[in-house]
């Protein structure tokens, strides 16, 4: 009659007790949860440990773990511990898996469990695989908070984020928005801060759209200076900088009148000529630059610009909008026919 049923074998029986014993440790010593990997979907990993509060929380910290269960898995041993011995196979998708791994090792006969966090450096290479040293010391029952310290510290990301929600639902429900830049951000050429608050203005589709056409930077600590930023050696070399970094500022930016950052961004890009006059007066200057690096400026930043009016689906007619009003902005005046 026996060949005629499925075998239950001695290997899956104690593999089973493996289970159970970690199980057991996991749920009854520390109170965690263990979830197994249904047998089908098994590649070397067995279960995985979420750790619980001790006042019951959940709190999404996982461990992964691979469990060999039997007499032989404690039979060859160094000074410092059990060696254990994986096949190579498993050796990448160990490495790779996105959470930490352990390996337990369970004793069929008292029922302790002993345990290594698997990691690369720690392993040896073998004709047939690989082999890890398992500690005498790390008897997993009295392990809870080596365990703990394998995964990041529990945060309350919901209460963190509170104050950036807070300021996102400023910026939308703004209907200009200054951005200030000092001196200090002109000499030390900082664009990295700027460049994360547009990419703060694009974290959601709907952020995006609410700061469209929201954005004036401000530069400040030059008032005692009697030239206009653009004549700034240091700011036309900073402006030029950023320029390149806001890729998309031509979707941002404020175009309503009176504005301000298109043209110092387009004026820093070009030689600028002045041209007094007096009217009985104050003297009035009129200025003079040459088009095609302003042309190039706008070239530059169209892409951006249409890419993010695709990313929020914006009707075609109002990109068109935008873009005209960015030539406006520039004193460009563009065919009628262009503009149907």
């Amino acid at each position: 009659m026996k060949a005629d049923f499925p075998q239950y074998s001695n290997n899956a029986k104690l593999g089973e007790l493996g289970v159970s014993i970690v199980t057991k440790i996991i749920s009854d010593s520390f109170g965690w949860l263990f979830k197994r990997n249904h047998q089908e979907h098994d590649f070397g990993i067995d279960g995985q440990i979420e750790i619980v509060t001790d006042n019951g929380s959940v709190t999404g910290q996982l461990l992964a773990v691979q469990i060999k269960c039997g007499r032989s898995f404690l039979k060859e041993n160094n000074k410092w511990g059990y060696i254990y011995r994986g096949e190579r196979k498993h050796f990448n998708y160990l490495v790779n898996y996105p959470i930490p791994v352990i390996i337990a090792i369970c004793d069929p006969e008292n029922q302790e469990c002993y345990w290594v966090h698997f990691r690369p450096e720690a392993v040896e290479p073998t004709d047939a695989g690989w082999k890890i040293t398992i500690p005498y010391e790390n008897k997993l029952v009295s392990s809870k908070e080596m365990l703990i310290a394998l995964v990041p510290p529990v945060r309350d990301t919901y209460a963190e984020l509170n104050e950036y929600w807070e300021i996102n639902k400023l910026i939308a429900d703004s209907s200009i928005i200054l951005y200030a830049l000092d001196d200090i951000d002109v000499k030390e050429q900082e664009v990295d801060r700027p460049r994360k608050f547009f990419d703060r203005l694009r974290s959601t589709k709907e952020l995006a759209s609410q700061s469209q056409g929201k954005i004036e930077i401000m530069f400040s600590g030059y008032d005692e200076d009697p030239r206009e930023l653009y004549e700034i050696p240091e700011v036309r070399e900073y402006v030029a900088k950023l320029s390149d970094v806001l890729s998309d500022l031509f979707f941002f930016v404020r175009t309503e009148v009176p504005t301000f950052t298109v043209r110092l961004f387009a004026l820093c890009q070009t030689n600028v000529d002045f041209i007094g006059y007096s009217t009985q007066g104050p003297i009035m200057r009129q200025v003079s630059y040459d088009t095609r690096p302003v042309a190039g400026f706008i070239e530059s930043h169209c892409p951006a610009l249409n890419e993010l009016a695709d990313w929020v689906n914006m009707p075609m007619d109002e990109q068109k909008r935008l873009f005209f009003d960015i030539m406006k902005c520039l004193s460009i005046e563009l065919p009628k026919k262009l503009q149907n």
